[in-house]
């Protein structure tokens, strides 16, 4: 009797997990492909970085002339919650503007 309960107890923890996971991650969830091209549309020609964060995919890429710029995208609704484009090249990106 103690090892049923132990196993149904053990269970009961485990099981909420993957329903979270799987709430978090869902298919409203917009993909890494749709964030990048939202980053494209909005200059980036070169993805340097993205990940999913917070709700937000953090993009860091490069413009055609250079300069660094980072692109959040909410992970849902593909608004663009935070654009912030570099005023100078940027190392990472200068061999794209030769």
């Amino acid at each position: 009797m103690k090892r049923m309960t132990a196993a149904l107890i053990a269970a009961a923890l485990v099981a909420p997990v993957p329903f979270a996971f799987a709430q978090a991650a869902g298919a409203d969830t917009i993909s890494r492909e749709q964030a990048t091209e939202i980053a494209s549309q909005k200059g980036m020609v070169r993805v340097l970085e993205i990940e999913l964060d917070d709700g937000e995919w953090e993009i860091e890429g490069c413009t055609a002339d250079g300069r660094e710029l980072e692109i959040d995208v909410h992970h849902r609704t593909g608004d663009i919650v935070k654009y912030d484009l570099d005023r100078d090249t940027d190392k990472d990106c200068a061999v794209m503007a030769q």
